[in-house]
């Protein structure tokens, strides 16, 4: 696949989406995070075996607003048929107007991890992006995955594990702070941001056969590149929504957390190196 053919996509999606990151309220965020997380989200799929030789039909659990749905559908063009599969039906409208903006044959179905909407052994591929580090039982919802999945299908798990991050120089001391604070509240909510490490034991518990787990890193060289004031304010936003609930839990008081904000922005304009990394789980159901 051509540079020109990826970038081309990228900025078709970009195109769609800005028109509706105003007029969707609450999930204007989640259309922010896929523009300005597109071209990582693709880097990560291209470099897949499996992503170049994707054949339907495909369930994409927790698909939100649909950024890798539409991902998986141009990739295969008409080769098959994906699923965009989500509890949230005003997000799923969302991901089928965009999917009609930029000419993308998708389908959505209202449906919970642990309930998926569709039946046994159908799916070539079944596959969740960043939903496992919300899930209090991830176990079940894999259970459910390899359900639908047919026998020599497909499973994809792509989620990420907090401890697999390096700064220098050192984040600043509340920023810091912040970050141990999400992770706690989210914990608290019945998620998991170190679930990366067990996905490898969720596949094979869930007797999933050839797994693999790939790390890819996701790395950040300071401001060499000039820095983008959209992406700024939309990871000040995204600190922001959790505000509230980081002190009303008492994780965070409203000092700390204003002081944690001022150090973010003092951050942009920092020339440090930065590495994350996603973890890409990979299993097959085992064939009759």
């Amino acid at each position: 696949m051509s540079q020109d053919a990826i970038e081309n996509w990228i900025q078709r999606v970009t195109e769609a989406s800005w028109p509706l990151v105003q007029r969707n309220g609450p999930h204007g965020w989640l259309l922010k995070q896929s523009i300005f997380t597109h071209f990582q989200r693709l880097a990560t799929l291209l470099a897949m075996p499996w992503f170049q030789t994707l054949s339907g039909p495909v369930l994409d659990v927790g698909a939100g607003t649909g950024a890798l749905s539409l991902d998986l559908a141009w990739r295969m063009g008409a080769q098959g048929r994906v699923t965009a599969v989500d509890r949230d039906a005003q997000a799923l409208e969302i991901a089928h107007a965009l999917a009609g903006e930029v000419g993308i044959e998708l389908a959505t179905a209202i449906g919970d991890a642990n309930a998926l909407p569709a039946g046994d052994a159908t799916q070539n591929l079944t596959i969740a992006r960043f939903l496992f580090q919300h899930l209090s039982a991830p176990a079940a919802a894999l259970a459910e995955m390899r359900r639908v999945t047919r026998p020599g299908g497909r499973i994809v798990i792509i989620d990420v594990d907090d401890d697999v991050m390096l700064c220098e120089p050192a984040g600043l001391p509340h920023e810091t702070a912040l970050r141990q604070a999400i992770r706690a509240l989210q914990a608290q909510r019945g998620g998991n941001r170190l679930i990366g490490r067990q996905l490898y034991r969720l596949m094979r518990e869930a007797g999933l056969v050839n797994i693999q787990v790939i790390v890819i890193p996701r790395v950040q060289l300071g401001v060499q590149n000039g820095r983008n004031a959209e992406a700024e304010a939309y990871q000040l936003e995204r600190l922001r929504r959790e505000r509230e609930a980081l002190i009303g839990s008492g994780l965070m008081t409203a000092e700390e957390f204003a002081t944690a904000q001022a150090e973010t922005e003092k951050g942009f304009a920092q020339d440090r190196f930065a590495m994350e990394a996603e973890f890409v789980a990979t299993g097959l159901v085992p064939a009759a």
